[in-house]
């Protein structure tokens, strides 16, 4: 059987912060501790509804979005109220053999931000910056309007990957790999396929248009790299004094002493202003956040950094179980 992890919002700062739940078993323990799973093998008139391989995960599915998930109050399909007979809940599940399309099918129309995962083992690496790359860090757009074809253009360089040191920098364009052109219909298997090395055909822009400049790079992802997220820091000397610049682009919680070395360097240099780039900083460890911060200022003792604002029902149970401020950051 897969094992599925979903990660769901929870916000009250300008941070997503993203909540995993992973599971070993096909059955979760509810908040008082009793078992809210349906058993197996539950009849409904003379229909015997079974609740095994992709239904335990449906059912884990409905579940875990019942009981963590934000929006959990204001999604009909999540009512609390289905529990009340078990039956008919088994016929629900039943009725939803696609745990994925279940899933979906229970979001609430504000939700951009939860998604599925069947492997949880690589989504909890992804969380330390580690992931299978090849370095190079791109976005994608299309080449030109009312056409198909799509243009690549890089964002940044791992330090230490397979490109560190190729011929490809921040900045580049590419429309083809392998020297097959990039279009909307196979972009996803070309640069996202299973095969770990591929070329990139290079372009750059002449007299206006983009085109191919001749510049082929070969590129070999290597699993489970192990990012930094310090991308860049450096001191930068103006005319009114130095300049601190740091690139972070993950929140990880094992890197606070990396961080903590780099605002000590910032600080024997006598750094008078901090430019803090985030721009490709997609979330992470709250944790990590609150100690970047507080490198970053000291003004601010005991006052509230971040709150976590949960479902109501989650809300009621750490506030009675732990106080108003519960200390729940990860």
């Amino acid at each position: 059987m897969k094992q599925y992890i979903y990660r769901h919002q929870i916000i009250h700062f300008s941070l997503i912060i993203l909540i995993s739940i992973s599971f070993l078993s096909c059955k979760k323990e509810a908040l008082d501790g009793e078992s809210t799973s349906v058993e197996s093998n539950l009849d409904t008139d003379d229909t015997a509804i079974s609740l095994e391989g992709d239904l335990q995960i449906s059912d884990f599915v409905w579940q875990g979005l019942n009981q963590w998930y934000y929006w959990q109050e204001e999604v009909e399909a999540l009512a609390d109220s289905k529990l009340t007979d078990t039956k008919a809940y088994a016929q629900f599940i039943n009725d939803n053999p696609d745990p994925d399309a279940f899933f979906e099918s229970l979001k609430h129309p504000d939700d951009r931000f939860s998604w599925i995962e069947d492997d949880y083992v690589k989504l909890e690496n992804s969380l330390q910056g580690i992931y299978a790359t090849n370095g190079v860090e791109f976005g994608l757009t299309y080449a030109c309007q009312d056409c198909e074809e799509v243009v690549g253009y890089v964002k940044y360089i791992l330090v230490g990957s397979d490109a560190d040191g190729k011929n490809i920098q921040r900045g580049d364009f590419f429309t083809g790999v392998n020297n097959t052109t990039l279009t909307v219909n196979n972009y996803r298997s070309l640069l996202f396929g299973e095969d770990l090395t591929y070329t990139l055909n290079m372009a750059e822009v002449q007299d206006g248009t983009l085109q191919e400049n001749g510049i082929v790079v070969e590129l070999t992802k290597v699993e489970n790299f192990e990012t930094n997220p310090i991308q860049i820091s450096k001191t930068i000397n103006t005319a009114t004094g130095k300049v601190g610049y740091l690139m972070y682009n993950q929140f990880v919680a094992n890197k606070s002493n990396d961080l903590n070395q780099v605002f000590a360097e910032f600080k024997s240099e006598g750094i008078i202003d901090l430019i803090l780039d985030l721009r490709y900083n997609g979330g992470g460890s709250v944790r990590n956040c609150i100690e970047l911060s507080s490198m970053i200022t000291g003004q601010f003792t005991d006052e509230v950094f971040v709150i976590q604002e949960w479902n109501n029902k989650l809300n009621e149970y750490l506030e009675e179980r732990y106080g108003r401020e519960t200390p729940i950051v990860s």
